[in-house]
């Protein structure tokens, strides 16, 4: 018994079910990874879009861009606790939770568009 138990532990994979189940489409699935992809594409497209396209000055950008991932990561760091939390299933949704991160990048996407008709200070 107890050496059966051991060797079942070590095992990688305890069944064949679990072995088809391992994989990226798998992964997908997992809410927690979907939000880390969706804010991690949030945040590069932030860059790309405030850099090529509103041609914030680097000076600017740069102090930001790192308040920016801060916030990213506060987000992404907050999924997860609501998750093991005993919280309503709206709140513990990943849909709802990668659609704040999209609207808080087109946020400050818009208000860095308003200010881009004033002039920067370089």
């Amino acid at each position: 018994m107890i050496r059966r138990t051991f060797l079942s532990s070590v095992s990688t994979f305890s069944s064949e079910r679990e072995r088809k189940g391992e994989g990226i489409r798998h992964s997908l699935t997992d809410g927690r990874i979907r939000f880390a992809l969706t804010a991690g594409a949030c945040l590069f497209a932030l860059v790309i879009v405030l850099k090529n396209i509103l041609l914030v000055p680097e000076s600017r950008l740069v102090p930001d861009i790192i308040v920016y991932i801060g916030l990213y990561t506060g987000f992404s760091l907050m999924y997860p606790v609501t998750i093991h939390e005993r919280h309503s299933h709206k709140i513990n949704n990943p849909a709802l939770w990668s659609a704040l991160i999209v609207i808080m990048t087109l946020a400050i996407i818009v208000f860095y568009a308003l200010r881009n008709g004033q002039k920067y200070d370089d």
